[in-house]
């Protein structure tokens, strides 16, 4: 059964999206790439190889923002001209996806820069007079991923907790906010689990679970969150298998029976793992085919 779920999403891989910068093509869920960052840390970890390629491309190198991660590629390479939102926590959990498989040097850099930059571009609150001098005078006392104003790339203290947990597994040094809110992301993610909405909410507490899986961390607290996940939408193929954090041949078996024929498969712009009405959009194969690639190899892993 291994051997047919690997042939089948090998084909499924030649008809997925992408996107491209100049020459260079890589995966999207589609739509005008927004949360891409995300999806290629997550292909990152089953070995989509080009994802892994790609999420160093979301960092800048450019002098006055370098560090700093834009939510695709393309965002980065054009400085975000067209004002979108910059980045978000979501896609913080892709760059630590990435970041978990890739320890070495190049990781290790991208690392130190963004937390460079993190830590040196807090929002001003109070400049300071032009006469003397100018610059800012009070900044902001949280710490933010990118420039966005609404709230969405404030790093939480779970945030921190993760970031920390990803750093020690890297041999880096931790950060003294990193130190201070490391034990931040035991009861709260549980809470906020119980809590949040079934759609990409709860998805996002998954990809918290799922990446303290991957350090081999706070396996008691992975567990709960990933149980609740599947409590709360019990047809989740992702969340069943987090949970279990094996694959049964049942598992594989349902899986075989929703994925699309490459032949007639039409991609859509949904990540179907983060979707509330689950059955109905397995119904309506409302998936980008990425999100099936990622199945189909954390199964042959899990099994």
């Amino acid at each position: 059964m291994k051997q047919l779920i690997e042939a089948r999403i090998n084909r499924l891989i030649e008809v997925c999206p992408t996107s491209h910068l100049g020459g260079f093509h890589y995966p999207t869920k589609g739509g005008d790439g927004g949360d891409d960052c995300l999806w290629l840390g997550l292909l990152s970890t089953v070995g989509i190889d080009v994802a892994s390629k790609t999420i160093p491309m979301c960092q800048s190198s450019r002098q006055h923002d370098k560090g700093m991660f834009y939510r695709n590629p393309k965002r980065q390479a054009s400085a975000n001209v067209e004002g979108k939102p910059f980045f978000s926590r979501d896609m913080a959990l892709g760059v630590l996806c990435w970041l978990i498989g890739n320890k070495g040097s190049e990781g290790q850099l991208i690392a130190k820069e963004w937390l460079e930059w993190i830590e040196g571009n807090r929002k001003c609150v109070l400049k300071k007079p032009a006469m003397f001098g100018g610059g800012c005078l009070i900044r902001h006392p949280m710490f933010r991923y990118a420039p966005d104003d609404d709230g969405r790339s404030d790093i939480t203290p779970t945030m921190w907790a993760l970031m920390g947990r990803v750093w020690r597994n890297m041999g880096l040094c931790t950060s003294p906010t990193m130190d201070t809110f490391q034990f931040a992301d035991g009861d709260i993610p549980v809470f906020e689990s119980e809590q949040c909405g079934i759609g990409y909410q709860l998805h996002l507490k998954a990809v918290q679970a799922y990446i303290k899986y991957r350090l081999n961390q706070s396996s008691e607290y992975r567990r709960k969150v990933a149980n609740i996940c599947h409590r709360r939408v019990p047809g989740n193929l992702f969340y069943k298998v987090l949970s279990q954090e094996y694959a049964t041949k049942e598992d594989m078996e349902y899986f075989l029976g929703i994925l699309p024929d490459p032949m007639t498969f039409i991609p859509k712009d949904y990540w179907i793992w983060e979707k509330g009405d689950y059955e109905s959009a397995i119904k309506k194969k409302q998936m980008c085919g990425w999100d099936m690639v990622f199945m189909g190899r954390l199964l042959l892993e899990f099994g």
